[in-house]
């Protein structure tokens, strides 16, 4: 349904992502791409549960507070990723290289292409 300019649906609601919980990461993980490392790096961290769904929902998965993680450690387009990555950040996210360094944007020299990435609801568990 298209709204008219201007017009909202409501007031805003603020998103917050969460600490890490006690009792285990929420993971959330793709319906059709979890790759043989991203799911070694679920393994190795105890997910207490998984959420499948598409990339964009698991990006706002984190943000939003219910999931914890979500590991990419395949390549993929920058495109996929940075308005999820801007989206995290401002909920108090983090989206790190696998090795824990800063995501970068902007290499076309290798087809813009991410080699791999793990978002954190939590960004003490990223370092």
């Amino acid at each position: 349904m298209a709204l008219p300019a201007g017009a909202t649906t409501g007031p805003a609601v603020p998103i917050r992502t969460r600490a890490q919980p006690a009792d285990g990461l929420v993971a959330a993980v793709s319906r059709s791409h979890l790759d043989p490392a991203s799911e070694a790096f679920l393994a190795e961290r105890c997910a207490a549960g998984r959420i499948a769904c598409g990339s964009a929902v698991k990006f706002a998965l984190l943000a939003e507070g219910t999931a914890d993680v979500y590991p990419r450690l395949a390549p993929t387009r920058e495109w996929d990723v940075a308005a999820g990555h801007a989206v995290l950040a401002a909920a108090g996210g983090a989206v790190v290289r696998p090795d824990g360094g800063p995501l970068g944007y902007g290499d076309g020299g290798n087809g813009f292409l991410v080699p791999g990435f793990v978002a954190w609801a939590d960004p003490a568990s990223a370092g």
